[in-house]
């Protein structure tokens, strides 16, 4: 679902070669929060093109002498993109598995969907929050200094997730919501080697 996802976005930005697609990725930095490799990218082209989620437009000689394709998103790869971002939206987890790559097309969701999938989010987070006090406190006694250390990090990484949600909701129901300023910039790989100095 994870790849789907990823490229199916991008392809909602033009039509690109599975490389392309990839060097976009890339130039995004979805390796810092998310397990994508290339076979898994290519197998998932295969897949979104067999289910005619994705078809390609042209055929590309390349210098070494073979043949890569081209692909355009088609209406049907809109709607399961549009089903899969929502679907992201509403995962359990910690947001740095569940929200990153989803981050990416927030300016293409329904924003009206986000908005109540992350109030449910904070909610649950609360309840998580306020259950783990009364934990903590029985079982203080026989914990060991490492489950007291793993207690301590859950608390702290449920209150920074719900922090960071509450500063996302702000935008999302303020509709401060957008793309990137210069989209073609995002095929540039000096962006990627900014980065890196």
């Amino acid at each position: 679902m994870k790849a789907k996802l990823l490229i199916l976005g991008v392809l909602h930005r033009g039509n690109f070669h599975p490389y392309e697609v990839k060097r976009r990725l890339e130039n995004a930095m979805v390796e810092c929060y998310t397990d994508v490799d290339v076979g898994t990218l290519y197998y998932a082209i295969r897949q979104l093109e067999k289910e005619r989620s994705i078809s390609a437009v042209s055929r590309q000689r390349v210098a070494r002498g073979g043949m890569r394709t081209v692909y355009k998103i088609t209406a049907k790869g809109r709607a399961e993109f549009r089903e899969l971002l929502h679907r992201k939206f509403e995962e359990e987890g910690p947001v740095s598995q569940t929200l990153y790559g989803a981050l990416l097309f927030l300016h293409l969701s329904d924003l009206a969907v986000v908005e109540e999938v992350i109030r449910r989010r904070i909610a649950r987070l609360d309840e998580l929050i306020a259950k783990l006090g009364p934990i903590r406190k029985e079982l203080r006694p026989v914990l060991s200094t490492g489950g007291e250390h793993l207690l301590r990090h859950l608390d702290k990484q449920r209150r920074l997730d719900r922090d960071w949600l509450k500063g996302l909701l702000a935008d999302v129901k303020a509709r401060r919501v957008r793309d990137v300023a210069d989209p073609k910039r995002l095929a540039s790989s000096a962006a990627s080697a900014t980065r890196m100095k």
